[in-house]
Formats: structure tokens, sequence, C-alpha cells
């Protein structure tokens, strides 16, 4: 069993800072708004079981999967029009949280009988969920994902993978831009761009990873194994969200991004060696480039489940489940990037430790009545 405290992943095994340490006072990717449809959406996040749904309003409302009277999944039940329906003995909850009837016992109602609920808001076609203090939800602290396509058919979001790895494996990956080179060879890199060094800058609270590659082949895009100047950029926003731009023009060309270009990478740790993965990119296509969209979302998908995951999996069962820094690990220059997301979601997580007791609430214990 996994239990999330504040900003620490406890296991049955052990006690203390996990590999998975993560701050609950921050804003989580819970799901595509897409993957929410009419029904209801049950989903472990950070290793709490948290059942998501909409209103006929419109509002979405985002509770623990788990009815206080006996922990039956609510994810179970029934969706009414003002709240969620427990399936195994018929108490209803609003969208509160307050269990406000119960079809059995004269309908007496213990008192305290609650669903802890979560804030959640709705943007950039993107359910974001606060699963630390209530009190400090600040929706001001959304990562800014603006460059989101809008709407239509044609674009290439809502793509999801299920990675049997920790999270911060995961970031890891997508912060070390020089893996290109190597696991993506033949495909995103090559061997000219391996000598290329990455730039590490932090600005309003983002780390951002540049890596720009003059005089090189082109290895994406529509200047694949052309001569060319080429560029990866990553930007990290707390606590897990990214977004990739990368361009390639001729040499000695100026390099302007196009907006087109940017590919995002929203992770969310399920348990301590589980995650979420959400992906996509920028820019919507007409009918008739359709099929250009298709080809970018099957490259993205075929990158991940053929080059990066079996890798980022593989070390997940090597180090299994023991802390980064234990293992000693050798840090290369390229790891700058990587490294400084780590450090700043450590200290995120001591500040966060030393706030008080909302934001420390174990799976399994009851919020204060």
């Amino acid at each position: 069993m996994t239990i999330f405290r504040c900003g620490v992943i406890v296991s049955s095994r052990e006690t203390g800072l996990r590999p998975g340490q993560f701050p609950l006072n921050a804003w989580y990717m819970a799901a595509w708004s897409d993957e929410l449809g009419e029904g209801l959406l049950s989903r472990r996040l950070l290793g709490r079981p948290v059942l998501v749904y909409r209103l006929d309003d419109g509002d979405v409302v985002a509770c623990e999967d788990m009815c206080p009277h006996r922990f039956a999944p609510l994810s179970k039940g029934r969706k009414t029009a003002t709240g969620i329906r427990c399936g195994y003995h018929g108490l209803h909850f609003d969208r509160t949280g307050r269990c406000d009837h119960n079809p059995t016992g004269n309908g007496h109602i213990p008192a305290g009988t609650q669903v802890r609920t979560f804030p959640i808001v709705e943007r950039h076609r993107i359910l974001w969920i606060w699963m630390g203090d209530p009190d400090r939800a600040d929706d001001g602290l959304i990562p800014d994902f603006g460059i989101m396509p809008n709407g239509g058919a044609y674009a290439n979001i809502g793509n999801y993978l299920h990675v049997k790895a920790n999270c911060l494996l995961e970031i890891d990956n997508l912060m070390d831009l020089s893996h290109v080179n190597f696991i993506h060879d033949g495909t995103l890199g090559n061997d000219s761009m391996r000598s290329a060094e990455v730039k590490v800058t932090e600005a309003g609270g983002a780390v951002r990873a540049d890596l720009w590659m003059p005089g090189t082949t082109g290895g994406f895009g529509p200047m694949t194994g052309q001569p060319c100047d080429q560029w990866l950029n990553m930007v990290w926003m707390a606590p897990t969200s990214m977004m990739l731009e990368f361009g390639a023009v001729p040499q000695g060309t100026e390099p302007v991004q196009d907006p087109y270009g940017i590919a995002f990478h929203i992770v969310t740790p399920e348990t301590d060696r589980t995650t979420h993965y959400f992906f996509g990119s920028s820019g919507s296509f007409a009918k008739d480039e359709e099929a250009k969209m298709a080809f970018i979302r099957d490259a993205q998908f075929r990158a991940f489940l053929t080059e990066d995951n079996p890798m980022i999996e593989a070390v997940d069962e090597r180090m299994d489940g023991a802390d980064f820094w234990s293992m000693r690990p050798a840090i290369l220059p390229n790891d700058k990037a990587a490294i400084r997301v780590r450090r700043r979601l450590e200290k995120m997580c001591r500040e966060e430790a030393a706030t008080g007791p909302k934001a420390t609430q174990p799976i399994g214990e009851s919020d204060p009545a």
C-alpha cells in the first residue's frame, strides 16, 4: 500500500523520503476535459483514489472515490443531477461531499458523514486538481498552457499513457535533452547532434533547458536529413508540467519558433512507482490536414512506447524503489536541468511540511469534522 503525506510518499516497506516525493499544495493534471464525458472518471492521483464527474449545470466535482460508510468506490455508484449516489447502500453526497440523503434507517445521517472533495479547475482543455490544503488553492498557480489548441477535431491533444515508473524518472527524461541523440538515434536524433550542450536558466518560477545545435543534420520535421541549425528547448512549470519547443532552419538563418512546433508533456504521480503521462502538441489542423495531425500523434506515441518508456521502466525496475540520492548517481553536465527540478520539488516539499497538518492527511484517516 502507498500513502502520500505532505510532499512524501510513504510505503509499507519504509518511512521517510521516497523517490516519488511531491508537494500536495500544487496543481496537477487529473485528466483531459474530453475524458470526462457524461459518465464517471475514477483515477488514482498521488496515491489517493479520486472520482471526477460533471454535474448537469456543467460544474466539475472531484472527490475521494470511497464512501465513508463501508468504503465502497463511489465510481461504482450513479451520478445524479446534484451529486453522486453510492452503489452499495444508496447514500447520496452533494457537490461539497456532504451526505444529504440516506434511503435507509429512517433517513438518519451520522454527524460528519462526508466525502473529501478537492478543488478542481477546467482550463486549457485540462482538468487541474489541488490535492493539498483547499484554503491555499490559488488558480493563478495553474501552469500556463494558453497555447493549447482551443478546439476542433483535428488537434493533437488528449493523448495518454500509463507508465510503470516513478514520476521523477519521467521528469528526468524530459528535462535531459541530451538523451534524444541516443535513445532516439535514427528517429529524432543522430550523431551530428551529440556535441551540443544544454543551457539551463530559471525565470518566473520555471526551469528552462535550451539545446542549440548549429551546423547539424536535421533529426525531425521538414529538414530531416538536411544540413541545418536546430533546437530543442524544454520548459518546466511546477510541479510536473513541461513544454518542448523544437525547430530547425537552414544554416545561418534566424531561428524563429514555429507556434506549431511545441509539444506538451504533463505527468502526474499515480503511486510511488506508476505515472499518468498526458501529452500532445500545438496547432489546429484543417480537415484536409488531418493526415498531418495523425502523423504527429503517431510519431509521439511511437517514440514514447518503443524508445522512452521501455528505458524509463527498466530504470525504475533496477532502482527497485530506492531513493535516487542514496544510490550516489554520477552527475553529467547535461543533467543540470533535471537536477535543478528535483531540488525545486524537494524545496517545495520541505516548505510544505512545515505549514501545518491540513496537507499531511494520509489516506485512510478521516478529515476532522
